[in-house]
């Protein structure tokens, strides 16, 4: 059976779009060609997500494919309206909430540290205080990712979840909302209030403008 939907294509597929409804139909019929092509497209940014809510790859992979094996055992149930992306990003979410429960993630304060593969001790503050007197090249991207992973934990679950689907997903508010069943104003209220701490916790450590974090 064909989807209509070529893998290049797959990539480019938008929300809500005659591309998006075929592979959805498709996937709905039992082409397992289809699923392949649903899983390439979206196994990446789900995959991103999920990393930076729970801040470990291995659960991250585990999660994700949770996430699809919930997708195939529901999508002849799925009633398609809108964009595909909005009822994954839910099923990956609700997956990460049900792991938390059983094993919360630390809440993290400017004071603690972690350890890097060396054995060194790296504390939060310091490392900030080093990215603020330092180039983005000098800087390792892996740092970089840690550190605002340590701010973004720091934050209400319901925050950090607005500023990942909106900072790092590109999701736009109206999305994001339908993701989370709430109304935009709520989501932009949240997408602020988060963006606004992370930016003051930065600020007291004598660090002004919060580079990166919100645009």
């Amino acid at each position: 059976m064909s989807t209509g939907v070529e893998q290049q294509e797959a990539h480019d597929i938008e929300g809500g779009s005659p591309e998006e409804a075929r592979l959805v139909q498709a996937c709905q019929d039992g082409d397992s060609g289809a699923f392949n092509l649903l899983v390439w497209r979206w196994e990446k940014p789900l995959y991103n997500f999920v990393y930076k809510y729970v801040g470990d790859a291995t659960l991250a992979e585990d999660l994700t494919q949770d996430t699809f094996l919930r997708v195939l055992k529901s999508i002849r149930k799925y009633n398609y309206q809108g964009s595909l992306s909005t009822w994954l990003y839910r099923i990956a979410i609700n997956l990460c909430k049900d792991h938390l429960k059983r094993k919360r993630l630390p809440m993290v304060s400017m004071h603690d540290y972690y350890t890097t593969g060396s054995g060194e001790r790296i504390y939060v503050q310091d490392r900030i205080s080093d990215e603020a007197a330092r180039t983005d090249d000098s800087l390792m991207a892996e740092e970089r990712e840690e550190l605002v992973r340590r701010l973004l934990a720091g934050l209400p679950e319901e925050e950090r979840i607005v500023i990942l689907l909106k900072e790092y997903q590109e999701l736009t508010f109206r999305e994001i909302a339908e993701v989370l069943d709430v109304p935009d104003g709520t989501v932009k209220s949240r997408l602020y209030h988060g963006l606004r701490a992370m930016r003051e916790s930065l600020e007291r450590t004598g660090i002004s403008g919060a580079s990166g974090i919100g645009g």
